[in-house]
């Protein structure tokens, strides 16, 4: 019902805030109000091209760490969750990689953010850094703990970056995570900026009755197709300068491809 509660009318467009590097990765350069600075930004200029709602993501700590972020990690990625949602007046989610659903759901609820996005909710995988467990079990009763009903749970479906330790079907992800409580669902592509499949949006769309949403790969090219066959699209590289996820947002490009959508 959240979803439908966020998105009455529409089939959403959901653009990325991706986050400079934090504290303690690789890549961090050495200054929290750069990274502050460029999220507001962003977040307020992807606002003004007309998307639907946002994700606050740090996108940029690769290599991710599979456990829960650090103090001040955690810290920062509330601060600025909290200055995103003040800075525009569309819903707001919240992912931190690589499936740390405690940090997420913890900074939806105190900064009063809509949704959490979990890659890893019932298929167990493994990735780059290891096997990920699914959190379906503990995320449930941690939002049921806080009390914190009102933030959705979006669950990947085998999600970009792994590979089921255990085949299944997809429908039957789709499944699991629906038993489990999942408020909407996502597919994507392999990787960052590959076109989901849309024969498993149908599959998937077909087992539950869910909001599917595609998660990867959609472009102005594609996003006729994956608005028939999805309830909404999250969308990072497309809205991007040069369309590459690693760039700053575009307000050229986000203006363009939410014109498209409308369409």
């Amino acid at each position: 019902m959240s979803f439908i509660r966020l998105f009455p009318e529409q089939k959403p467009v959901i653009g990325m805030v991706h986050l400079l590097p934090l504290p303690g990765s690789p890549a961090f350069g050495g200054d929290p109000e750069a990274i502050y600075k460029q999220a507001e930004w962003e977040a307020q200029t992807l606002a003004e091209a007309g998307v639907d709602a946002l994700i606050v993501e740090n996108f940029g700590d690769e290599p991710y760490q599979i456990f829960e972020p650090t103090s001040e990690q955690l810290a920062l990625m509330a601060a600025v969750t909290r200055l995103v949602i003040r800075s525009v007046e569309i819903p707001v989610g919240v992912n931190v990689q690589f499936n740390a659903w405690k940090a997420e759901l913890a900074i939806a609820y105190s900064c009063g953010a809509d949704f959490v996005r979990v890659e890893v909710f019932v298929d167990t995988v493994v990735c780059a850094q290891g096997i990920v467990q699914p959190c379906s079990a503990q995320i449930m009763r941690y939002r049921q703990t806080l009390g914190a009903h009102e933030v959705g749970i979006w669950a990947d479906l085998q999600t970009k970056y792994t590979t089921n330790i255990i085949p299944q079907p997809i429908a039957q992800s789709a499944i699991d995570a629906y038993s489990a409580g999942a408020d909407a669902l996502i597919v994507t592509g392999g990787a960052t900026g590959q076109a989901a499949p849309l024969d498993d949006v149908k599959l998937v769309r077909e087992a539950v009755d869910l909001p599917v949403l595609v998660g990867s790969g959609t472009g102005i090219e594609n996003v006729t197709q994956v608005l028939e066959a999805a309830d909404g699209a999250i969308v990072g590289s497309s809205l991007k300068e040069g369309g590459r996820a690693e760039n700053r947002v575009s307000k050229e490009a986000a203006e363009k491809f939410v014109r498209a959508t409308r369409r």
